[in-house]
């Protein structure tokens, strides 16, 4: 299998954002051009680049004159970041029940009720992978339904701060793995019922419940 070489500047766009995603760095911590370039084996063009893209992510933020900032994590970005996700996703839904694709919607159902009845023993951390990609799978069913990809990079990025959000709080998702998958039951059930209604109203506390749990409100 032939290897994928990225350039200087995706290897240092990859390399920093996975740094900040991991939590490498502090919340407000100031760094340099000189000091990720030495950190990360990379070019000073290559990493100013890596620079410029994670400040449009909300990762990163510079400070003429003064330096590179980590983004902190205040409760504005917080509630910044679940406005968008439910913007999108109440969208994403809006146009699932239009056009509902029924053999997929229930196709999830099963996969969520197994990793439910999985998630109600003792489960494993293999278990937990599962249920964490159900999860996923089903915010991916919802923005999918908009079939656009400028929206779907948008969600992504913005997963990503939330990523932030949970490491910035100490948040622990396999605690509230059956919480999170028993909302998607009645969400589910409601898109399949083409109850646009209810699909809003459930979509909109499940996803403020996951902003409370995940800041331990």
């Amino acid at each position: 299998m032939t290897e994928v070489r990225l350039s200087p500047r995706e290897r240092a766009y990859v390399d920093i954002k996975g740094a900040l995603l991991r939590g490498d760095f502090s919340a407000g911590q100031m760094l340099s051009l000189r000091e990720l370039s030495e950190r990360f084996d990379c070019p000073i063009a290559a990493v100013r680049d890596a620079v410029i893209r994670l400040e449009c992510d909300r990762l990163l933020r510079v400070h003429p004159q003064r330096g590179i900032q980590v983004m902190e994590v205040d409760l504005d970005f917080v509630r910044e970041a679940y406005q968008l996700r439910l913007m999108i996703e109440l969208e994403g839904a809006r146009r699932m029940i239009d056009e509902p694709d029924v053999a997929a919607i229930e196709a999830l159902e099963r996969r969520t009720q197994a990793c439910l009845e999985e998630l109600a023993g003792s489960p494993d951390a293999a278990a937990l992978e599962r249920a964490a990609q159900v999860d996923w799978a089903m915010h991916q069913l919802i923005v999918g339904a908009m079939r656009s990809k400028l929206v779907a990079d948008i969600y992504r990025q913005n997963r990503e701060r939330q990523r932030l959000i949970g490491r910035a709080y100490a948040f622990h998702p396999a605690k509230y793995a059956s919480a999170a998958l028993s909302e998607h039951v009645a969400i589910l059930a409601a898109l399949k019922a083409r109850d646009r209604e209810r699909t809003a109203q459930l979509l909109e506390a499940h996803i403020t419940s996951a902003m409370r749990r995940q800041i331990g409100v």
